[in-house]
């Protein structure tokens, strides 16, 4: 089985907001995760309202063959989405692994907590608007990243769980709408690539509803589908390659499996 590229990454804080205020509806949303038209799992996450920000928790648990993973992440942002703290722990392969974040006092800045085998560390980064913490297989980050496509902004950023923590930029390219059903009815699907690093990029292909509510989120390299209950796409664009023709390296090359501090 291909393994997930986990990522991390970070950027300087500015004191501007987003150009415009983001709206999220209070609920929950379930997705199956798929490889290869086979389940392997299932994920979801829950928006509740709270005074000024956002509270998002998210879970998931997927299994296939001799791998194993489950994490589970609680994420507040506030009204313009932005990233205020969030707490990760997950289970990879039966290691449990934590990564917790949260705005220092001048808000210019993240300060990491990570747990992983049996060693604690800390970090800190600087803070960025348009910022999305991408833990794994998780559709509450992959939904925040549709949202930050939406607004189209100059610069981008994604907060990849792995090792210490880093920050990576997104590149959104738009591609054309597209049509799929939800629950049996016909649905208008807006189509957005995000290319996660500018070296060795993997691209997540993400279709979302016109407000920004995530239908489908691909992993193309790894062969992973993060598809919502009740959800098929009419006609599955074929992706794109990744950014300057670059590969993700082989597995042999990669830092071992999947943390799920990065989720």
């Amino acid at each position: 089985m291909k393994r997930l590229n986990l990522f991390l990454c970070a950027a300087a804080l500015t004191s501007a907001s987003f150009a415009q205020t983001a709206a999220l509806n209070p609920g929950t949303v379930s997705y199956t995760i798929q490889q290869d038209g086979k389940d392997l799992g299932a994920a979801s996450y829950t928006i509740q309202n709270a005074p000024n920000k956002y509270i998002l928790t998210s879970n998931g648990k997927m299994t296939e063959s001799k791998f194993s993973y489950a994490f589970s992440n609680t994420q507040k942002v506030d009204t313009s989405l932005n990233l205020i703290a969030a707490q990760l722990s997950g289970v990879v392969n039966g290691k449990a692994v934590s990564f917790g974040l949260k705005s220092d006092p001048t808000g210019r800045q993240f300060k990491l907590d990570i747990s992983a085998n049996g060693q604690q560390e800390q970090n800190a980064i600087d803070r960025d608007l348009n910022t999305v913490m991408l833990t794994d297989l998780d559709p509450a980050g992959y939904m925040l990243l549709a949202q930050v496509a939406m607004r189209s902004p100059s610069n981008s950023w994604a907060l990849i769980p792995k090792e210490n923590g880093f920050l990576v930029p997104v590149k959104f390219s738009s591609k054309p709408d597209t049509q799929g059903r939800l629950n049996g009815q016909p649905v208008h699907v807006r189509y957005t690539s995000a290319a996660i690093s500018s070296q060795n990029a993997i691209t997540i292909e993400l279709f979302y509803s016109t407000d920004g509510k995530l239908l489908e989120a691909d992993l193309p390299e790894q062969n992973f589908y993060v598809i919502r209950d009740g959800f098929k796409l009419t006609n599955r664009p074929k992706a794109p390659a990744p950014p300057h023709g670059e590969a993700p390296p082989p597995e042999s090359q990669q830092q071992g499996p999947p943390t799920a501090a990065t989720q």
